[in-house]
């Protein structure tokens, strides 16, 4: 049965923690995460205001796959403070043997929560430093159990351009059913370039469990009225296109992200919503 465990562990549980939180994780968004998305993404790209802001975000994913993301931040003092809420829910899913076999196909439930405080502040002129401290909990089948986890980014920024350097889950261990797992670890470059108001942005990341690298690559055009739009090429394990819809209206701001998935696994759409007070 331990075996069996992990296998559900590794096909269908943490790895979640790498698929998109929010409308912007479609595109290139630990370089360009902004606001309280960066809670999700890139901890140094928190900028938090004086006003309370919270953010709702919902993605309908792969199969019956779904996620619900809720955030709150605020500045105090020179920190920028925010507090994030993160499920994965995998519905009903499905392990099939290996034919010919004598089992039967066994049918079960996964799910991911995390729990994240993230923080960040300027320590140069042009140097910011991001810190996330999370709590992370798996349940899967029958079995559950949960950890602490760390996610830690350095920026150079400059006026029209920025470098971000991240560590994610680095180190971090979750037990379940007695066998110790590694969490999904990735150490992760970001550059993203202002040009007549025009965003460029790019991302490449190393998956440290899997020795796999993914990376994209991504642009966004305000149009005035409120309106941007942004357009990726992604890669992750193949390539997919995705795209961002934004519109603000004083102090509120709808989000609608959409991915082409691989695998023949249809179209993520991904919504969001935030206001400020």
């Amino acid at each position: 049965m331990n075996l069996l465990v992990i296998f559900f562990f590794t096909a269908s549980g943490l790895n979640s923690l790498l698929l998109p939180a929010s409308p912007g994780g479609v595109l290139s968004f630990f370089a360009h995460s902004e606001a309280d998305e960066a809670i999700f993404y890139n901890p140094t790209n928190l900028e938090a205001g004086e006003d309370f802001r919270v953010s709702f975000f919902y993605n309908n994913l792969y199969v019956s796959t779904r996620s619900f993301s809720l955030s709150l931040s605020k500045k105090v003092k020179t920190l920028d403070f925010g507090i994030g809420v993160n499920n994965f829910d995998y519905g009903n899913m499905e392990l099939h043997p290996d034919y010919p076999s004598e089992d039967t196909t066994i049918n079960y439930q996964a799910n991911d929560f995390s729990l994240i405080f993230c923080g960040s502040a300027w320590i140069t002129r042009y140097g910011k430093l991001g810190i996330n401290l999370k709590y992370i909990s798996e349940n899967i089948y029958i079995y559950s159990d949960w950890a602490i986890a760390s996610d830690l980014s350095l920026a150079y920024c400059g006026e029209t351009g920025k470098i971000s350097f991240g560590a994610t889950n680095i180190g971090s261990k979750i037990t379940i059913h007695n066998e110790e797992v590694d969490l999904p670890a990735k150490l992760s470059l970001g550059m993203l370039k202002e040009f007549r108001k025009i965003v460029f942005c790019s991302d490449l990341h190393y998956l440290i469990n899997t020795g796999q690298f993914e990376f994209s690559l991504g642009g966004e055009i305000p149009f005035g009225g409120g309106f941007k739009l942004g357009i990726s090429a992604n890669y992750h394990q193949h390539f997919y296109p995705g795209f961002n819809l934004v519109f603000a209206l004083n102090k509120i701001e709808i989000r609608y992200g959409g991915a082409i998935y691989p695998y023949h696994l249809g179209l993520i759409n991904s919504f969001g919503i935030s206001f400020l007070f």
